[in-house]
């Protein structure tokens, strides 16, 4: 076998790593891709039709994780400032509306309140989602180099960005890394490790209904012209935060169970590596 032949090989083998120096090795013994025969560790997953070229070795993703969680309860806290506020604008509305008592002051704060709310919730909601999809595109990246996944790690990022794509293809990749994960975790335990399908589709159903909320709240306080409008338009503003909360709470479960799995694959890989080279 000349070493194109094993070069090629090792390409196909999950059991393998990349070095900027040396080329392919074999993640198991270390040595590079220099075989006389048959290996013995070779392992090809025949279940997906994909293959990502291994780049790099594993990349550290759990802080990543706990960014992502902590940014995630942030937006929780503002989305709560922001209801706050519109119910104190709500309130003031209704004065307006019945004739009560009210000063220029009381209108002039209100409109600042809301106004700073709003860029602080705008400011704190995209970096959060950047965190998020750092951790997320990195998990994805991770897995596609231990097995075959379907997407290029590409799609963690640019699939919630998409139009139509967006509304299916961040769930599909979230549950391959939750599922594949497991499916390495017990290929290497020999015990059968619990998947989180039921918890990323709760999860993502609340996405899906903040969403559509969040839009048609942004288009009616865009279009309120008068006192009754803006009265809606508040009102569907706080009814659309409703969802936000326990969507918060199960998106944070959900990266801590991913990547608790994540830190017990790559303690059974060391430990499996240790025993090889023993």
């Amino acid at each position: 076998m000349t070493r194109q032949e094993r070069l090629v090989f090792c390409k196909k083998c999950q059991n393998r790593d990349f070095n900027l120096t040396k080329g392919i090795l074999c993640k198991l013994t270390g040595a590079e891709a220099d075989f006389n025969g048959d290996c013995p560790d070779f392992l090809m997953d025949q279940q997906s039709s994909y293959i990502q070229e291994p780049k790099e070795t594993i990349r550290p993703n759990a802080t990543r994780a706990k960014n992502a969680e902590l940014f995630i309860w942030v937006v929780l806290v503002v989305g709560f400032a922001s209801f706050i506020s519109s119910w104190m604008q709500y309130d003031l509305l209704t004065t307006v509306q019945n004739g009560g008592g009210y000063t220029d002051d009381e209108l002039t704060w209100n409109d600042l309140r809301e106004f700073a709310i709003s860029i602080l919730h705008i400011i704190i909601y995209i970096t959060s989602g950047v965190v998020f999809i750092m951790w997320f595109r990195r998990a994805y990246f991770n897995l596609g180099l231990r097995m075959r996944v379907n997407h290029d790690d590409g799609w963690a990022a640019g699939g919630w960005f998409v139009p139509i794509i967006s509304l299916y293809r961040p769930y599909q990749m979230i549950k391959e890394i939750d599922e594949g994960t497991s499916v390495l975790i017990e290929k290497r335990s020999a015990h059968p490790e619990k998947e989180n399908g039921g918890l990323i589709g709760i999860w993502w159903a609340l996405w899906i209904i903040s969403g559509i909320l969040g839009q048609i709240s942004f288009r009616k306080s865009l279009n309120a012209n008068g006192l009754e409008e803006l009265m809606d338009s508040t009102l569907l503003n706080m009814l659309a935060f409703t969802p936000d909360i326990p969507m918060a709470i199960l998106a944070v479960l959900l990266v801590r169970k991913i990547a608790e799995k994540e830190e017990r694959l790559c303690h059974l890989e060391q430990q499996d590596y240790q025993l090889k080279v023993a």
